[in-house]
């Protein structure tokens, strides 16, 4: 089982982080999971919310057709429009289908999204070939409930599409390990790095097994990391230590 998170830079004009992002896509090899980071189309340029919102289906019928040619599972977030209300939504793309959206239903009031984006409420697990997968967007991660419901329903994978804030890149971190020794899951982090409207991201993406143990790590830097693991894994760790 091969998985893999993309990092890089939001730069100022959508089209070339889309480049970035299906430059990436084409080194990534056939078979792999792969997260992206969130709102990695636009970043947060909330004057450029709405046409994001008209190109998101756009981006998403790129990516499926990505995920069909090289049976990929994708994952990332953009802004959504539903009716009336937009929402900063994950999506989850297996071998070119479109399984659903996680809808962020926890906020950062900081950045003012809760003046631009609608709350989520479902807390989904899919169920894809890499096993089950949850998704906590960013600021999502600090929240022990969401967590605790994501165990509840036995995930196996959890997948953390992030723009978090440089000062407070120790919490990434240390909250990334922590989760997935909780959940007793694989959990994988993309985070932006570098600064983009006068705010300076942490990076610190990662990938870390059921056990903590970190298997791939970028404090800065565009990069591709990639793991080959094992779900052999999950097993022996929930069996040596049963904690659900």
């Amino acid at each position: 089982m091969r998985i893999a998170v993309i990092q890089f830079r939001v730069r100022q004009n959508p089209e070339e982080n889309l480049n970035v992002i299906l430059s990436f896509l084409g080194k990534v090899q056939e078979n792999t999971l792969v997260l992206l980071p969130e709102m990695f189309y636009t970043g947060f340029d909330y004057r450029k919310i709405l046409k994001t919102c008209d190109y998101s289906p756009k981006i998403l019928e790129k990516l499926s057709k990505i995920s069909k040619d090289k049976n990929l599972v994708l994952c990332g977030s953009l802004a959504q429009r539903v009716e009336d209300r937009i929402f900063n939504s994950a999506f989850l793309i297996e071998k070119g289908k479109l399984l659903g959206f996680k809808r962020k239903i926890k906020l950062f009031k900081p950045f003012q999204e809760d003046r631009f984006f609608s709350s989520g409420e479902e807390n989904p697990v899919f169920e894809t070939s890499f096993g089950k997968v949850g998704i906590l967007i960013c600021f999502e991660l600090r929240f022990s409930e969401l967590v605790a419901d994501l165990k509840a329903k036995g995930v196996d994978i959890v997948l953390v599409p992030a723009q978090w804030g440089f000062e407070r890149k120790e919490h990434l971190k240390i909250l990334s390990q922590a989760r997935a020794l909780e959940l007793q899951s694989f959990l994988l982090v993309a985070d932006t790095w570098g600064e983009f409207k006068n705010t300076k991201f942490a990076g610190c993406s990662g990938i870390y097994s059921p056990s903590g143990r970190i298997l791939a790590f970028s404090e800065e830097g565009d990069t591709l990391l990639e793991v080959e693991v094992n779900f052999e894994e999950l097993k022996k760790v929930r069996n040596e230590l049963p904690l659900r």
